[in-house]
């Protein structure tokens, strides 16, 4: 182990006694610090100045002052002790700072976590300049960029990413409808129930467009997104107690229709003992236009999707506002970082991405889906009334908790 041998050969340190040494020093700051250099030189370096400086690297004149500090009783002071030093850029030029504020406001955002008063700024440094020069501030009264950004940093403008906010509560039934998703879960546990989880995500733009992410390969991309010919919705179903993850991806609309079709090949690509080891299904869904608790013809194709399947069927939804947690969400964050920088030059490689990913180690069943879907279909007032006659709504939560069982076979 490196040793330090000091004060004419009588004390020795180790390197790890040096750096904890160092370190406290570093700490210190004017005259605490000279009075703990002096006491560590009278201690191990025999009261010189010199050895301390060699074995701890500390200012030899530093040592000195503080040696006669000790010595005199007398601490000599800084300037800044008794003046009152430079005054800060927008104390000199209120003008000038004024506008910047004002500039910076115009920029700004309140903390979206509403925990602090800082606001968070998307004007740079840069920026604030060439409009201040453009107000026609002279370059006199500027700052440089670094000392623009200062300024804006003690004055609370700080570059930050935007945050996610935890969403507000938009509906009385919010706390309700949470603690009614999770009385279904603890209810399933003993039963043979397959929980699954479903949404959509946003839609994938297929061509050579920037992902926003990072790539060690080729990194040249198209100049921007617009004009786009080709695009796919992706849906997902993901079953919360297997693992298993069931992906379509749309080239049409994104409507109802979709989303049970997707949902009947998710049930078709189950193992057989594993349908029929269910007694019914529980899905979780945001509270999407496509897929609501009032949507006709989502509602109407889930009817006969449970007649199909001889299962009954819980629909359980969350809040507006609060689909992240959905459980499906997960995947898709998952599927995004997998992905996040490659181009998806077209279809293929699209799907080749999907079906390498793993959500709990397991891959994924990827299809696609060429089906042209019409938007805007409703079910008729006559005819609505026959399905909600299969609905068994919740009475305290009738939108949010529906109950579908399938007809009796002959």
């Amino acid at each position: 182990m490196e040793v330090a041998t000091v004060a004419e050969g009588k004390v020795s340190l180790e390197a790890i006694h040096l750096e904890d040494i160092r370190l406290a020093a570093s700490k210190m700051t004017g005259a605490n610090r000279r009075a703990f250099q002096a006491a560590m030189a009278l201690k191990y370096c025999g009261g010189s100045a010199r050895r301390a400086e060699d074995v701890f690297g500390w200012s030899r004149q530093a040592v000195q002052l503080g040696l006669h500090e000790k010595r005199t009783g007398i601490v000599c002071l800084g300037l800044h002790a008794y003046c009152c030093g430079a005054k800060l850029w927008e104390k000199k030029h209120p003008e000038v700072a004024q506008a910047l504020w004002e500039l910076a406001e115009s920029h700004a955002q309140q903390d979206p976590t509403f925990r602090t008063t800082l606001s968070f700024t998307r004007l740079t440094a840069e920026e604030a300049i060439k409009q201040l020069r453009a107000q026609g501030f002279a370059d006199e009264v500027l700052p440089s960029r670094s000392g623009m950004s200062e300024v804006l940093n003690r004055n609370g403008y700080r570059l930050r990413p935007v945050l996610k906010a935890k969403p507000q509560k938009k509906v009385p039934e919010t706390d309700a409808i949470f603690a009614n998703v999770r009385g279904r879960d603890r209810d399933c546990q003993d039963e043979a129930v397959m929980r699954l989880s479903m949404d959509c995500k946003a839609t994938v733009n297929i061509g050579d467009y920037s992902r926003g992410g990072k790539t060690r390969g080729d990194h040249r991309a198209a100049d921007h997104d617009m004009g786009c010919e080709e695009k796919h919705t992706p849906f997902g179903v993901v079953n919360e107690d297997s693992g298993s993850l069931h992906l379509s991806f749309g080239s049409s609309a994104k409507t109802s229709d979709f989303i049970i079709d997707s949902l009947y090949a998710c049930w078709e690509s189950q193992a057989s003992e594993e349908r029929d080891r269910v007694t019914h299904l529980q899905i979780k869904a945001d509270n999407g236009p496509e897929s609501n608790g009032r949507r006709t013809q989502f509602l109407k194709r889930m009817v006969e999707f449970a007649d199909h399947i001889g299962k009954s069927i819980r629909l359980l939804y969350y809040p507006p506002y609060h689909s992240k947690y959905n459980p499906v969400e997960r995947c898709w964050g998952i599927l995004e970082k997998h992905w996040n920088g490659a181009k998806l030059t077209d279809t293929q490689t699209m799907l080749e991405w999907a079906k390498s990913m793993t959500w709990k180690g397991v891959h994924p069943v990827v299809e696609l889906s060429r089906t042209v879907y019409e938007k805007g279909i409703t079910v008729a007032k006559d005819a609505m009334q026959a399905v909600e006659s299969r609905l068994e709504r919740n009475p305290l939560l009738p939108k949010w908790d529906i109950l579908i069982r399938p007809a009796c076979r002959v």
